[in-house]
């Protein structure tokens, strides 16, 4: 299962240079990733009664194209792994087809109360982060490994 979120460049993510700022990269696969939760049980609700929440705990973006004013994305969100506490995910930004960048994340499942700690999340929500369980497409990983080759 790929998860979908589509959202547009918005003036204000504009910097000095006339593109996306880096800064928006990072907000965009966030909010995918906000997507995701609410998608698979990890929404308002769920935080709400559980005091339990998610936390990113690494991330690595690699940025293939500048991104400008109005541009439409598009994000695939690709569940690579999935342990007790831990999901890792492969996030791929599109732009009319195109892949502009890429990013992994490990998300970390945190009770907030009394203090913030790693925590077994429901098993509800496991099997499904686990039912979406794949590979990124291929295609997209032999064009970005092509396109990091032509950056050196």
């Amino acid at each position: 299962m790929i998860f979908k979120y589509t959202t547009k460049v918005n003036p204000e993510w504009i910097d000095y240079n006339g593109h996306m700022q880096d800064a928006f990269y990072g907000l965009v696969f966030s909010y995918a990733v906000d997507a995701l939760q609410d998608e698979v049980g990890f929404d308002q609700e769920y935080r709400s009664r559980t005091g339990c929440t998610i936390y990113l705990v690494e991330d690595h973006r690699f940025y293939l194209e500048e991104l400008y004013s109005g541009d439409q994305l598009h994000v695939e969100t690709h569940v690579l792994d999935v342990d007790e506490k831990r999901f890792h995910l492969y996030l791929a930004m599109q732009r009319r087809g195109e892949l502009v960048a890429v990013c992994e994340f490990i998300e970390l499942h945190v009770c907030k109360n009394p203090k913030p700690k790693a925590c077994a999340m429901p098993s509800k929500i496991r099997k499904k982060l686990e039912s979406a369980k794949q590979s990124p497409d291929q295609d997209s990983s032999r064009r970005l490994r092509s396109r990091a080759l032509s950056l050196r």
